[in-house]
């Protein structure tokens, strides 16, 4: 992930470090109804997989008329004021976190799958009954259909991350944000037999045009926590990987890494020491759909079979 300097229409996701200190407690309303004005929207865990149409309370659509998307040339929406965090949090549009959901935390990857970084890291989830979530990218999946095939079957979920990784921004048109997210749905489906029901955007830019055209290709968006962006792609280090999440680990926590990083093992070396340390201090990794149907409990999750949790 890289960041872009210059004046954008959407909002990056980086922001200041007090900022990125900030828990959020919230309660994620379900969406209103769709209306003229846009559309509103296993590791032994005994958690139900959400529903395409029904994930996150959304009620998620398949389809949406052409005046349910914002106009690219709208003259009020590009003078009006980018909405902010709180504004989409409080819709259950996009989720950053979901700290009511007790003692456990949903580790997510982007940018793979790596013949050889996602094996590594899905080894290692293996050994702790760790389950995460893969944010993939269309083009890299099709290269390498048996590393989707194997997070499937290990109990991780698929997310879609674009189809070729372009930050899609307010500058792009609402149809190349469409095919880039469709793309994807249509090359996980014909490996998996099931498309992805979450959506990150690259580089964390998201406004009203490209949430509206996710939660209509049936996708929830999902950034991370603020203070959970390990910065791993620019290989800073095992060390600064390692402290960023375990220095700041909280209960609902979603934490951004990477399993393609070209020329370094950072994460891979860094996931080695942050699962055995967060399993010592009690947290269960849960994907993030499971996160979601766990918000508001308070008594956390049963330990998974087979975890070495102690």
């Amino acid at each position: 992930m890289i960041k872009i300097s210059g004046s954008l229409k959407a909002l990056p996701l980086r922001r200041t470090a007090a900022a990125c200190a900030i828990c959020v407690f919230f309660t994620l309303a379900p969406a209103p109804a769709l209306a003229s004005g846009g559309l509103h929207g296993s590791s032994g865990l005994t958690i139900s997989a959400p529903r395409a149409e029904a994930v996150n309370g959304l009620r998620l659509l398949s389809t949406a008329s052409p005046a349910s998307i914002p106009a690219e040339k709208d003259t009020n929406a590009a003078t009006a004021k980018p909405r902010d965090r709180d504004y989409y949090e409080q819709r259950g549009e996009i989720v950053w976190e979901v700290p009511s959901a007790g003692k456990v935390i949903a580790l997510t990857f982007d940018d793979g799958p790596d013949p050889v970084q996602t094996v590594q890291i899905l080894d290692e989830l293996k050994k702790y009954g760790a389950k995460a979530t893969f944010f993939v990218v269309g083009k890299r999946a099709e290269r390498f259909p048996a590393l989707i095939k194997r997070e499937a079957a290990e109990g991780h979920e698929i997310g879609n991350h674009t189809y070729s990784h372009p930050f899609l921004t307010n500058n792009r048109s609402t149809e190349s944000i469409r095919s880039e997210i469709a793309a994807t749905q249509k090359v996980i489906k014909s490996i998996n037999g099931t498309a992805p029901v979450l959506f990150r955007p690259p580089g964390g830019y998201y406004h009203e045009r490209l949430v509206h055209v996710s939660l209509s290709e049936g996708c929830l968006p999902i950034l991370w926590s603020w203070h959970q962006d390990t910065e791993d792609w620019k290989a800073p280090g095992v060390n600064r990987i390692v402290n960023k999440v375990l220095n700041n680990a909280r209960e609902g926590d979603i934490v951004l890494f990477h399993d393609h990083v070209q020329g370094s093992s950072n994460t891979v070396d860094a996931i080695r020491k942050i699962l055995p340390e967060l399993s010592k201090r009690g947290y269960h990794f849960v994907t993030v759909s499971e996160l979601l149907k766990l918000r508001g409990s308070t008594s956390g999750v049963s330990k998974p079979s087979g975890s070495k949790t102690k």
